[in-house]
């Protein structure tokens, strides 16, 4: 008789235990589906609230940025105007500063604009803009400068007939083509005048600094193609020039908004149009303050004249060049700037709201140290 197989036989130590163990479920195995989707949404918010959140910052120094560039540039050039002023115009400047209010009869629509007479010059190299020799005191017909210094100069826009400071004690037009071969400009500088080696010599430019609005139809703030191009910008450049390298060129972008006003020695009535070295106290309340800039003055007709004009205020508005798409995940602009009058009060001019960018406002005081003179 056949022994049966004992099912009580112990078990092979190699074998696995299944006792007690059973598979995943359908709803736990969605429930960890679920704890992922919810991690990983979380993960790609946080990534996107943090890169919306640099971009909006950098956009923010950026902004600052230009706007501080825009203000030296242009406090540097007004407070150098009439530097070597020959008494006659030099291109468009009739004057060391030609003010250009947006509206002479009341409030401004847009920005203003500014013609200012600066020396241009180079210090340093080995063309810089010195006399390589010494003159006499016997009359000058003739300068030499460092080699390549004319070169340097004609393609910085001297030519024929324009004006140029020697040290800043004399200005005299070149009254024949630049020499460039020989680096030598012929000028007429009577006695007893002469000049040593390494004196500095400026050319005198008709400088516009001027705000293009948006939208720039024609490019000049930037490639319309590209996204962001055609928001508004400074330009500088010589007044009327619109090719070569004198022409006026953006030099800071974002610039929405330029307001300027003027107080002056000598503008008011009192003491006859007769400047005192003290600023005019043109508005009550007595004493010099706020309210004795002057805007909306055409300043051609007397005492109201440039020469006369001996503090400028300068207000800049800058503003992003892109759409702020706030720090949410979706591509919604909630930050923007509310309307705002332009520099301090009696303000000129008010930017309407702009709900997609925000805005950056700088203003300055500058001393003009040669109008005048």
């Amino acid at each position: 008789m056949t022994q049966a197989h004992d099912r009580s036989l112990p078990r092979s130590p190699l074998a696995p235990d299944l006792t007690g163990q059973a598979g995943v479920t359908l709803i736990e195995l969605m429930f960890g589906l679920l704890i992922g989707v919810v991690v990983v949404g979380a993960a790609f918010s946080i990534l996107t609230m943090t890169s919306k959140g640099l971009r909006a910052n950098e956009q923010i120094v950026d902004t600052q940025q230009n706007v501080r560039l825009a203000m030296e540039l242009l406090a540097r050039d007004l407070k150098m105007a009439g530097f070597g002023n020959p008494g006659v115009a030099v291109g468009n400047c009739t004057s060391s500063i030609v003010p250009s209010d947006n509206t002479n009869t009341g409030t401004d629509s847009g920005a203003d604009s500014v013609q200012v007479l600066v020396p241009t010059t180079r210090t340093t190299g080995a063309n810089r803009w010195t006399l390589s020799a010494p003159t006499t005191s016997g009359g000058i017909t003739s300068i030499t400068l460092q080699p390549g210094a004319v070169t340097d100069m004609v393609n910085s826009g001297l030519a024929q007939n324009s004006y140029i400071s020697i040290g800043g004690a004399t200005t005299v037009p070149v009254t024949a083509q630049p020499d460039q071969t020989n680096s030598k400009l012929t000028v007429s500088i009577p006695p007893p005048l002469w000049f040593q080696q390494e004196d500095q010599v400026y050319l005198l430019q008709c400088i516009r600094y001027r705000i293009v609005p948006f939208p720039d139809a024609t490019g000049l703030c930037g490639d319309p193609s590209l996204q962001g191009a055609g928001s508004p910008c400074l330009t500088r450049g010589v007044a009327g020039v619109t090719t070569g390298p004198n022409a006026e060129a953006p030099i800071a972008e974002g610039i929405e908004d330029l307001q300027l006003s003027y107080a002056c020695d000598g503008c008011t009535a009192f003491n006859s149009g007769i400047p005192d070295h003290i600023i005019d106290d043109v508005n009550t309340p007595a004493g010099f303050g706020q309210e004795d800039f002057l805007s909306n003055v055409p300043w051609t007709t007397a005492p109201l004249t440039p020469d006369k004009i001996k503090l400028i205020q300068i207000a800049l508005v800058a503003r992003q060049s892109k759409n702020d798409q706030g720090f949410g995940e979706k591509s919604q602009a909630l930050i923007g700037s509310a309307a705002m009058a332009v520099g301090p009060a009696p303000s000129d001019h008010t930017l309407p709201a702009d709900p997609n960018h925000r805005r950056r406002v700088l203003v300055k005081t500058v001393e003009t140290r040669n109008v005048g003179l």
